[in-house]
């Protein structure tokens, strides 16, 4: 049903997701060189999506909710450790032996593997409803 929407619709839906994910990412990012960085992760979801898209000839309804569902799910996977990240990481550069934090990497690991789960069915949904 969603995915029924039209492509122009898709597409501010996609750069809503992708100012979000900008905004997000420079709050959530606490260490100075990493935040520059930041900025090509929407220019890697375009080029890793859209290529994926036009390899599997996807409709364009397709390929944007799963640039916008990557772009949202980054901010919502790093919020929640994003102290404790910034920490590891200055622990990290002043002992390079320094391990992250079991916690946080669960977190990550955990939350990442449902986001996954929820995008894909969403995708599966939005097709059957489509169909």
């Amino acid at each position: 049903m969603f995915l029924s929407l039209s492509t122009s619709a898709w597409i501010l839906i996609a750069a809503g997701a992708t100012v979000l994910n900008v905004a997000a990412m420079q709050r959530i990012i606490q260490i100075p060189k990493y935040r520059k960085k930041q900025f090509w992760l929407p220019v890697i979801g375009l080029i890793g999506v859209g290529a994926r898209g036009l390899a599997q000839s996807h409709a364009w309804a397709e390929t944007l909710y799963l640039y916008a569902a990557t772009m949202v799910m980054f901010p919502l996977l790093l919020a929640p450790v994003r102290g404790q990240v910034t920490r590891d990481y200055y622990r990290w550069v002043e002992d390079p032996t320094t391990r992250t934090s079991k916690p946080a990497m669960a977190w990550i690991l955990t939350s990442s593997t449902i986001m996954l789960v929820a995008i894909a069915a969403g995708l599966v949904a939005g097709k059957k409803a489509g169909a």
